[in-house]
């Protein structure tokens, strides 16, 4: 929405639709999503049959359509008729399947129409984390076709100022508590950080199959009442308990095929400390730079860096201020939506597409 948000602004309400192709979960309105978005841009193409035969329209005659929407013959008549179409996703091999998902039948006839697909100049890849451009290298070559991208959280204006530590370092975490997630490495390493004797308080936030287990991990390790665990919040909610931490930690696997809370957390004010096979991190974050790396699963590793952003004040700042300016300067949707549209018309008049070294539309 944000991203939207900036499109519509930029080219004209007129101009513009977001086509949302499936209903809404109960889910995702629990967590603040709104059903009802006030924009005459919005199409429900997922709930309402006239916004369904508004959405058939514009997907046939838009000059530029960016489809989250994995239709390849729907995709296959768009490219055909030589319409500037831009395909965005995650990584295709995420695992525990990986390839293996090339063994079904289904799976294999669409990627292999897919991989045909990707020869046409008209067609592009927006991978959205680390993993996705290699993954789709390993199916089909877009052919200097492939452009970074990635999802787009709103900035705050103004930025808030770096919060002053007086007291226990604030931890934060926020998401579904799931396998893939490791928070158990997050609840291990701050029970070394405690080890250390620093005044520290975690708060996880979340609900999911493996809350009892987490729990049970704490008062085994006897941290527990060094930690707040909360049910899910909504955005906004979450938003304000970045606004009173320090620290927010990323602790997922490859299974993460973004991670959205990051681009949050940084632009909130947080230092970030992340796992370096989770989507966003290897993306966004240089290593000591504006944030700090770590191998999934490396509870002693992502201890270290804990205890370092606690003993050394200057970093924390330095990390805190260079994040916000990432976001900022670099990954926010005003910026996003700008890139894209001045590669979108360099395209459409034939011209070369304006280059940029990093960030959205850089080449992948």
């Amino acid at each position: 929405m944000p991203l939207a948000r900036q499109l519509a602004a930029a080219v004209g309400d007129s101009n513009f639709r977001l086509a949302v192709t499936q209903p809404m979960t109960v889910e995702m309105q629990k967590r603040g999503w709104r059903k009802n978005e006030a924009a005459s841009w919005i199409l429900c193409a997922g709930e309402n049959a006239n916004h369904r035969l508004q959405f058939e329209h514009w997907w046939d005659e838009a000059d530029v359509v960016i489809s989250g929407y994995l239709n390849v013959p729907r995709l296959a008549d768009r490219v055909g008729r030589k319409k500037l179409t831009f395909y965005m996703s995650e990584r295709w091999w995420k695992p525990p399947l990986g390839r293996a998902r090339l063994l079904y039948p289904r799976f294999a006839w669409m990627a292999a129409r897919f991989c045909r697909l990707a020869q046409l100049p008209w067609f592009h890849f927006l991978p959205i984390g680390r993993y996705a451009a290699t993954d789709m290298r390993r199916l089909a070559s877009f052919y200097g076709r492939t452009w970074n991208w990635g999802y787009f959280t709103t900035v705050p204006a103004p930025l808030p100022a770096c919060r002053e530590r007086n007291g226990a370092l604030r931890i934060l975490w926020a998401g579904r508590m799931l396998p893939w997630k490791r928070v158990d490495t997050l609840i291990r390493a701050f029970a070394l950080l405690l080890q250390n004797n620093v005044q520290a308080r975690l708060t996880l936030i979340g609900d999911g199959p493996c809350l009892k287990e987490l729990e049970r991990l704490a008062q085994k390790l006897e941290v527990a009442g060094n930690i707040d665990f909360h049910s899910s919040m909504t955005t906004v909610h979450v938003r304000n308990q970045m606004r009173s931490a320090h620290v927010y930690v990323l602790p997922s696997n490859g299974g993460e095929g973004w991670g959205a809370v990051l681009n949050e957390a940084m632009s909130e004010g947080c230092a970030v400390v992340a796992s370096e096979d989770a989507g966003s991190s290897r993306i966004i974050l240089r290593h000591g730079r504006n944030g700090l790396l770590f191998v999934p699963g490396d509870y002693r590793k992502l201890g270290n860096l804990l205890v370092q952003l606690s003993t050394d004040e200057s970093l924390r700042r330095r990390l805190t201020l260079a994040g916000q300016r990432t976001i900022a300067e670099e990954w926010s949707p005003q910026v996003a939506a700008d890139r894209f549209l001045a590669v979108s018309k360099a395209l459409l008049a034939k011209h070369s597409a304006p280059s940029f070294k990093t960030g959205p539309m850089a080449p992948a």
